[in-house]
């Protein structure tokens, strides 16, 4: 059993799991009481409780770490669970234990100084919404850490990601397959690594494909900043492609409200395709198209990436790993052959 199946008995999110059993704040005594009652029902052994019969190794840190909160956002939170989840797994198996740490990144400095007082034998960090420099600076860390969910090519340290290129690919090629030949895209005015990497792959796949150059809209992140920016945009009177990917399915859905809203049909009008395949994607009108990020086989391949650099001498090679996602085909995606 998991933190899927003990969410789905008591009634809540797997974020209000992953706190109750983790011990960290936000989370009432009365559930977080009923969460461990069905956690030991269900013979889930708590994280507490896995170290009984083994001899700690240390522990190893989760860090997320956030800059400005656009990205990493209550929409992500189960997106993130699933990261945590694989991670603490994987954190106990080889024998050490589990740590998160919330922080909003402002400068290396801080961070040192925080993890410094907190001594973790290693760091998985959730690199989201940091930028390249901020992952340069990161170098400087007197700890030993792998990052998670962005990568950038200048820097010397280790990631796994998701791979964004071969997925943006499987987006076009499957837009194109149903007969799109005008397709844009919905970006961020705040980019991460990953929207970096997803433009630049949705530009390498409309260029293999023969289509016409590139169009991007930058919208503001999250869900409101979606809605209001497509709202402007088709005020404009601008003409609307057959297409847009969205950069993620948070954006995705407000684009899709203001579509709506300007009775703009999806898909009879704009197929639509987003990225992340969070819950809230099969439960849209219509069911959002979009690709699976592999999120928890990351989790596991990054924590087993660091327990093995803590465990060889050999510590400054530097690896990247890039994980394949599915396209999950849903309903917002018009067949025009």
């Amino acid at each position: 059993m998991g933190i899927k199946e003990i969410a789905a008995e008591a009634g809540v999110s797997k974020t209000t799991v992953s706190l109750a059993l983790n011990g960290h704040k936000g989370v009432s005594d009365e559930t977080r009481t009923r969460i461990l009652e069905i956690a030991r029902r269900m013979n889930y052994r708590l994280p507490s409780e896995r170290i009984v019969h083994q001899e700690s190794k240390g522990f190893i840190m989760f860090a997320r770490l956030s800059k400005h909160g656009l990205i990493l956002n209550r929409d992500q939170s189960s997106f993130i669970v699933d990261y945590i989840d694989s991670i603490n797994d994987a954190v106990t198996k080889a024998g050490y234990t589990f740590e998160i740490l919330d922080h909003t990144f402002t400068s290396v400095s801080t961070l040192t100084e925080l993890l410094s007082s907190r001594k973790p034998k290693g760091i998985i960090v959730l690199g989201t919404e940091l930028d390249e420099d901020d992952v340069h600076n990161l170098q400087s860390l007197p700890f030993t850490f792998v990052v998670i969910d962005t990568q950038f090519e200048s820097a010397c340290c280790d990631f796994v990601d998701m791979a964004n290129i071969a997925a943006l690919t499987k987006i076009v090629n499957h837009l194109i397959d149903r007969g799109h030949k005008r397709i844009g895209m919905i970006s961020c005015t705040t980019p991460s690594g990953n929207i970096i990497l997803r433009e630049r792959g949705f530009s390498l796949a409309l260029e293999r494909s023969g289509l016409s150059p590139a169009s991007f809209l930058r919208i503001q992140p999250g869900f409101k900043g979606a809605y209001n920016d497509t709202k402007t945009y088709l005020k404009q009177e601008n003409q609307l492609p057959e297409a847009f990917f969205c950069y993620n399915d948070v954006a995705a859905l407000g684009v899709m409200k203001a579509l709506k809203e300007h009775r703009i049909r999806i898909p009879e009008d704009v197929s639509i395709i987003g990225f992340d395949n969070l819950p809230m994607s099969s439960m849209s009108e219509p069911r959002l198209t979009t690709i699976k990020v592999p999120n928890r086989l990351i989790g596991t391949i990054a924590t087993e990436l660091l327990v093995k650099k803590l465990s060889t001498k050999h510590q400054k090679e530097s690896i990247t790993i890039q994980v394949n996602g599915t396209l999950v085909v849903r309903d917002s995606v018009m067949d025009r052959r």
